[in-house]
């Protein structure tokens, strides 16, 4: 009978198996997505790139911080991710938590920085702890955690839930040396799949005190930009980690209490990366249909409110809940509800904005794509 607990404990590890008969249709689905994403990011222009490369890394940023329960002003990150690609700041909005997190970034999706080494997994580590503090709690940054028992534990003080406990202090050097001499050399997997196993591996690992999710996510991010580039301007994996956290955490806590075959593990990361590249296939459309839609009225006077709600409506689409109302411009410029109805009267009058076919108390507006105008 097995008396193995934690998967470091198993006699293999981390030699790490799985049924790669169950994985296939996830993997030829996300390969043929790879394949169709990378041919749309090199042939989209400069600009368009760079405006989706700026979308995809401010929900990057806030979402593998959500996923720990931190969550950053979108401002923020968006005024560090602008000031690294060159583009002008509209609010400068400093946060050295935000600019650390996008340092991190920027640097696992350089392709021309390699191999992975110790020294930069502990820059991107000090990075995200500018302070030196994790919330209220001085941990160590830019080090390996200590040598008291790491566990992830979750409920009131007394009643406690252990979900995992990591290997000890005293093997950690030796663990992390296999863990990089591996991502620097195995090409045994897809770089899919390799991703996923080194993201599991690292988690299990578990070397810091803290942030150990957001480096394990950069580390993914890593692996897959040195093979897959383009790829990496259009995406973010962590925003569909955070929307199934639930899920994801549940799969990490049974990964680490069922042995060496990680196959649920990897199925679970086959199809979140499927869903990732999917919703990157809309942003990229919608970045350059933003791009196109403010060419064709380059010319057209508008007021900073109406070119804020124009681009909401741009940037969310079919996504947008509703129509555009007087109420929720409004409520979204902070203006009255008559420069809102004048605002959006003229937008109308202008072929920007069209009235929806949908009744009810309250005219509702949405984007028109033609320039053609109302009658």
């Amino acid at each position: 009978m097995q008396t193995n607990h934690w998967i470091w404990q198993y006699k293999n590890w981390p030699n790490f198996i799985f049924d790669a008969n169950t994985l296939i249709s996830d993997l030829g689905t996300a390969s043929q997505l790879i394949g169709e994403l990378e041919a749309i990011s090199r042939s989209i222009c400069g600009e368009e790139r760079l405006a989706a490369l700026e979308r995809v890394l401010a929900d990057d940023a806030i979402e593998t911080s959500a996923i720990e329960g931190e969550i950053l002003r979108r401002s923020s990150v968006r005024s560090s991710i602008r000031k690294r690609i060159g583009l002008p700041v509209e609010q400068n909005d400093w946060d050295d938590r935000a600019d650390g997190l996008i340092s991190m970034l920027f640097d696992a999706r350089n392709t021309k920085t390699s191999p992975l080494t110790e020294e930069r997994l502990l820059s991107w580590h000090a990075a995200l702890f500018p302070t030196g503090y994790s919330g209220l709690k001085k941990i160590r940054v830019g080090k390996y955690r200590g040598e008291e028992e790491m566990q992830i534990v979750s409920g009131p003080v007394g009643r406690e839930i252990i979900h995992y406990i990591a290997p000890p202090r005293d093997g950690l050097n030796e663990e992390m040396v296999s863990f990089l001499d591996w991502v620097n050399s195995n090409d045994e997997h897809p770089p899919l799949l390799k991703a996923g196993v080194a993201h599991l591996w690292f988690i299990m690992i578990h070397p810091f005190d803290d942030g150990n999710g957001r480096v394990g996510r950069a580390v993914t991010d890593y692996i897959m930009s040195i093979n897959h580039p383009s790829l990496m301007q259009v995406i973010s994996f962590s925003k569909h980690f955070n929307l199934d956290r639930k899920g994801y955490y549940s799969v990490l806590e049974k990964a680490g209490k069922q042995g060496l075959n990680i196959t649920d593990w990897l199925k679970w990361f086959l199809q979140t990366t499927i869903s990732s590249m999917r919703e990157a296939q809309w942003i990229v459309d919608r970045v350059v249909m933003k791009a196109q839609f403010w060419q064709l009225h380059k010319d057209t006077p508008l007021n900073k409110r109406q070119i804020k709600v124009v681009n909401r409506l741009l940037d969310t689409g079919e996504q947008f809940e509703g129509a555009m109302t007087t109420r929720k411009y409004a409520s979204m410029t902070k203006c009255s509800k008559v420069t809102a109805s004048r605002d959006l009267a003229d937008l109308s009058e202008k072929g920007i904005l069209q009235k929806t076919k949908a009744g009810g108390r309250s005219t509702g507006y949405d984007i028109r794509l033609t320039n053609t105008k109302n009658t």
